[in-house]
Order: C-alpha cells, then structure tokens, then sequence
C-alpha cells in the first residue's frame, strides 16, 4: 500500500508543478513595438541610346535610385 501513496503523491506534485504558469508583470498595451519605414526611391527614365556609330543598341529603360533606405521608426 505504501509504494501506491507514494506513487499517487509523486503523480499529484509533478502534475500540479505542469499546471501551474508564471504570468508577466508588463502590460503589453503599453509596449508599441516600432514599424518600418518605406525607402525613398528615384525612379529616373533613361532614353534609348545608339552607340558605336549604329552598331548598338541600348534600349531605354527606367534606373532606381535608393535615396534613403528601410528604416525603423521610433
């Protein structure tokens, strides 16, 4: 009979030790986290250009220019 008490007592500890749960002391309405920032971005129209005395052909074509990158705000 003693190696059941002992078995159920150990059972009940080791389940109550499970059920049990820290809760945290912050408030998380009251912590905004940041949020990134679009990039700045030139778009710049390149126009079509003959090279080489009409040898080649350079199509036109748009070029992106990054002026300020992605950031985080504060």
């Amino acid at each position: 009979m003693k190696p059941l008490k002992l078995l159920i007592i150990t059972t009940y500890l080791a389940t109550s030790a499970c059920i049990t749960t820290q809760t945290k002391t912050t408030d998380k309405a009251d912590v905004v986290p940041p949020k990134l920032l679009a990039p700045n971005v030139k778009k710049i129209w390149i126009p079509a250009i003959i090279k080489d005395d009409g040898q080649e052909w350079e199509e036109g074509h748009y070029l992106y220019r990054i002026e300020r990158g992605t950031s985080w705000s504060r």
